[in-house]
């Protein structure tokens, strides 16, 4: 049974997410501003979070950055803003996927099921540990990257990629199956997004003497030790 935090001020839908998601087997907690979304994040440490943007209070853009700053958990974006600088913001602050109302409430328990496979079930030792690279440590669950000590500066996004690369060494990752494992959905991402978002890590990773994400042209990315 996973905790699962439902951040929506409409209680009619809220009501039915949580319905749906206690059908299948998750315990479930409803906060209906985005301040008492992030006051009881705090308390009960969910392991994710479903999330509005237009909510009193604090709106999913606030909610969204101050909950990936502070913990490591999927963050599902559940709104009825359908343009895409609102998808691209809430990628960049760390969202996982992004869910348009109207929406399936059968296609969002499996899409909660695919974000906890992904975080809770996909090389659990490995998140617990920090990792050194030379001069690199990274910690999987502070979401923390440092460079002799010091912290390294990075989106969600360029944090995710350089996570994800170092927990699957020296093995080709094509540009496809990045979206699928760190943006979480195909829909919304193009492959030139993913190229872009290389290149920005790869330029903050040179600043400091690092270049290990290597290009494999014509299949894709990995990092070679």
């Amino acid at each position: 049974m996973r905790k699962i935090l439902i951040a929506e001020d409409n209680v009619e839908i809220s009501d039915m997410m949580k319905s749906y998601l206690v059908k299948a087997g998750h315990e479930v907690y409803q906060a209906f501003d985005g301040l008492q979304a992030l006051a009881m994040a705090k308390e009960i440490k969910p392991d994710l979070a479903l999330l509005d943007i237009m909510m009193p209070g604090a709106d999913g853009y606030q909610v969204c950055e101050t909950l990936r700053k502070t913990m490591n958990m999927p963050i599902i974006v559940v709104s009825a803003r359908v343009a895409e600088e609102d998808k691209v913001r809430m990628f960049d602050l760390g969202a996982d996927d992004y869910i348009t109302k109207p929406f399936s409430f059968k296609e969002m328990v499996m899409r909660v099921a695919a974000q906890l496979r992904r975080y809770y079930e996909f090389n659990t030792a490995n998140l617990q540990e920090d990792r050194h690279y030379g001069n690199l440590m990274i910690s999987s669950s502070r979401y923390e990257v440092k460079v002799d000590g010091e912290p390294l500066n990075l989106t969600a996004k360029e944090f995710k990629i350089l996570d994800y690369l170092t927990l699957h060494e020296n093995q080709i990752m094509s540009k496809q199956r990045l979206i699928d494992d760190v943006w979480g959905i195909d829909e919304y991402i193009d492959e030139n997004t993913v190229a872009v978002t290389i290149a920005r890590l790869r330029d903050k990773l040179a600043k400091v003497g690092v270049s290990n994400v290597v290009t494999v042209w014509g299949l894709g990315y990995k990092w070679q030790d």
